[in-house]
């Protein structure tokens, strides 16, 4: 009698889920958001992050069959975060302008330009 076939690597393993369907339609969906890490570099010109998470739960009876229940999530990257800049007061407000600078005025004084203090 020979010996059964025995699936040692993780791909072999996910290949037995939905009939054979299972594993097919995760590497499409994996290979989709490739495209879409690679576009997303491209339009905001930076790095790209993305996650696939695949968690496998098991079952074993008294008879050694082992049931796997497989979910997973494919992640793209996210949309970049909108940022801005501003200083506080001493009073604790939000303003546009550094209070900790003094401002300066471009100022024209009889055909020439001078920079002032503003008051």
């Amino acid at each position: 009698m020979a010996n059964p076939p025995e699936l040692r690597s993780l791909d072999q393993m996910l290949s037995l889920a939905d009939n054979g369907d299972y594993l097919p339609d995760l590497l499409e969906r994996i290979e989709a958001n490739n495209v879409e890490m690679r576009q997303f570099a491209q339009d905001f010109a930076t790095g790209a992050k993305g996650k696939i998470v695949i968690t496998i739960e098991m079952k074993c009876d008294r008879f050694g069959q082992l049931e796997m229940a497989i979910t997973d999530k494919v992640e793209g990257p996210k949309p970049p975060k909108h940022k801005a800049v501003g200083w506080l007061t001493g009073d604790g407000a939000l303003t546009t302008h550094n209070p900790a600078q003094s401002r300066m005025e471009i100022r024209d004084v009889d055909g020439r330009r001078e920079l002032r203090a503003a008051e």
